[in-house]
């Protein structure tokens, strides 16, 4: 079964989420993977900086990670949606027609994590992450 998962880019991740632990009780659930743990990312600049993180707050999740200033968000924008489908045909026609108008930010590829992954924004300027096959 497909879901959104609101995804939240911040400045301060693991700030941010004491800061939600106090005012919701979330919690945070499975690792924290941070960016000097990635390739790519292992600069001192990107040290203590959280690459994602899943937080639940009842029975809702969401995925938190820090601002790079190499891949901006503008305020107002640092919410996306992310959604896990349920197979690889469906995430192929739906990165497609969300394309259609909008603009492709990440193309489709197979991330760290396992799972074939895509971002676009759509012609009504939603910025959307889509996956299937977290393994």
């Amino acid at each position: 079964m497909s879901k959104i998962i609101p995804f939240v880019t911040v400045k301060g991740a693991l700030q941010a989420l004491e800061f939600y632990k106090e005012i919701f009780h979330v919690k945070q659930v499975g690792d924290i993977t941070m960016l000097s743990n990635i390739d790519g990312f292992e600069d001192h600049k990107f040290e203590g900086k959280v690459g994602h993180m899943t937080v639940e707050l009842g029975e809702s999740t969401f995925f938190m990670n820090d601002f790079l200033y190499e891949y901006p968000v503008d305020e107002g924008t640092n919410i996306q949606f992310v959604v896990d489908l349920e197979s690889e045909e469906n995430l192929r026609k739906a990165f497609i027609s969300l394309s259609e108008d909008g603009e492709i930010i990440e193309e489709l590829h197979e991330v760290f994590w396992g799972a074939l992954f895509g971002t676009v924004k759509d012609k009504f300027g939603v910025t959307w992450q889509i996956y299937y096959g977290h393994k």
